[in-house]
C-alpha cells in the first residue's frame, strides 16, 4: 500500500466523519497536500457546500501536510489543531477540494528545530478552498481560504505512515 493509501485509511479509521464526507487524499509531493469531497453527502439547505464540511476539508489538508511532512522526516508525533479560522469567498456549488502547501515550500527551520530539540513545534498553515477538478495548479480564485496553527507534541523517531 502506497503512503497516501495508508494515509487515507488511518484517516477513515480514526476520523470517521472523513469517511462520510467522501473526503479522499489524492496528492502529496513532499510540499503540498490534495484532498478533495463531494458535494452530494456535503452540501447544505441552499443545495451548496456546507459551511462545516468546507471547513473540515480544508483543517484535514493542512493537518494532513503536517503529519506527512514529519513521517518524511522519520518522526511521528500528536498532530493538534490550536486555532483555525475560515473565510468563505463564494459558495460551493460543485465537487470542491483544498490545498495546503508548506511555508516557502519546505518545513519551516525553526519548526524542524523545535521538533528536534524538545519534540514538540507550532506551524501556521493557509489552505486554499476550490470548486471543480482537483489540481496542485489551479487556475481560478479560491471560493475559501483558511488560516490554521498547529500544535506537534511527543515528536519522536518510530516508525511513521
Amino acid at each position: 500500500m502506497t503512503q497516501l493509501g495508508r494515509f487515507q485509511k488511518r484517516l477513515n479509521d480514526t476520523i470517521p466523519i472523513t469517511q462520510a464526507m467522501g473526503l479522499e487524499v489524492l496528492a502529496y509531493d513532499g510540499r503540498t497536500l490534495l484532498v478533495s469531497a463531494p458535494l452530494e453527502p456535503n452540501h447544505n439547505h441552499q443545495a451548496t457546500g456546507f459551511g462545516g464540511s468546507v471547513y473540515s476539508v480544508a483543517v484535514t489538508a493542512a493537518w494532513g501536510l503536517i503529519e506527512l511532512a514529519i513521517a518524511d522526516m522519520g518522526l511521528k508525533g500528536n498532530v493538534l489543531v490550536q486555532s483555525g479560522s475560515i473565510d468563505y469567498m463564494t459558495p460551493v456549488k460543485s465537487d470542491f477540494y483544498a490545498l495546503c502547501r508548506l511555508p516557502a515550500g519546505e518545513v519551516p527551520d525553526r519548526f524542524r528545530k523545535s521538533l528536534a530539540r524538545h519534540g514538540k513545534g507550532r506551524i501556521a498553515l493557509h489552505a486554499d478552498v476550490y470548486c471543480g477538478e482537483p489540481t496542485m495548479e489551479p487556475k481560478g480564485a479560491p471560493v475559501a481560504t483558511f488560516q490554521g496553527r498547529f500544535v506537534v507534541q511527543d515528536a519522536g523517531s518510530r516508525p511513521v505512515l
